[in-house]
């Protein structure tokens, strides 16, 4: 099973859970641990989204441009040759 089909089955299951609770409040009113199991989904809920935004792959067939030119040399100025360490400044 892949990880977007993971992350839609525990959408699904967040959503069942939330029509349950819904349901439940709606049968015995505000109850102080219903509410409280409410705000808990509520959070669990955006937890999923933000693992949803940093799982997020490129689509299969999508380009990803890399640049022909040279980095420029700042970039590299704290690497270390392989084998070599550190270059003297």
């Amino acid at each position: 099973m892949t990880i977007s089909e993971e992350l839609e089955r525990t959408r699904a299951a967040l959503l069942a859970l939330e029509k349950s609770l819904m349901a439940l409040r709606n049968r015995i009113g505000p109850h102080l641990d219903v509410l409280r199991l409410l705000d808990d989904l509520e959070r669990c809920t955006a937890d999923l989204r933000r693992l949803e935004q940093q799982v997020r792959t490129p689509h299969r067939g999508e380009l990803v441009a890399i640049p022909d030119g040279d980095y420029d040399p700042d970039f590299w100025a704290d690497a270390e040759q392989e084998g070599l360490g550190r270059t003297a400044p």
